[in-house]
């Protein structure tokens, strides 16, 4: 994990961010697969660029730093990477968002298309729809234009 944290600190530093509070956790709730959270903490404006357009710089970071860690090792692990915790709050707003698209779907029938949205965010909402037996979710389009649509199951 040091060694995880100097590459971070590397790759920042080249950036020009010489300030980060950087936490690494190991996750081994995937039974076959460890998964290391980096919870990394910015000034707001050198987090600003990661953050903007749906977080595509935190998601290229993450790719970077999964690259490099898992270089020598692949398919040993998953790597997660939040900046200011803006994950977690995207999380919590994307659980509410499936909530109300399965409740509308409910309510009228019909079914929802929700927002274009990254491969990690649809993942998780077909996760957090798939406990309910009376959803179906399903991905559609092309990237970066991908979405879900959320629809009653048949």
């Amino acid at each position: 994990m040091e060694k995880i944290k100097q590459t971070i600190k590397e790759i920042l530093e080249k950036m020009g961010i010489n300030d980060v509070v950087i936490d690494i956790k190991k996750d081994n709730s995937l039974k076959d697969k460890e998964t290391l959270i980096i919870e990394l903490g910015l000034d707001l404006r050198d987090a600003r660029p990661f953050l903007m357009d749906g977080a595509g710089g935190l998601s290229a970071l993450q790719h970077l730093l999964r690259v490099l860690s898992f270089r020598d090792s692949p398919g040993q692990g998953f790597l997660l990477v939040d900046i200011n915790n803006y994950r977690k709050e995207r999380e919590s707003f994307l659980s509410e968002l499936a909530t109300k698209a399965a409740q509308r779907v409910r309510r009228t029938k019909k079914p929802v298309a929700l927002e274009p949205m990254s491969a990690y965010e649809r993942r998780f909402i077909h996760l957090k729809l798939a406990e309910n037996p009376d959803i179906v979710t399903e991905s559609i389009g092309e990237e970066p234009e991908r979405k879900i649509v959320v629809r009653l199951y048949p």
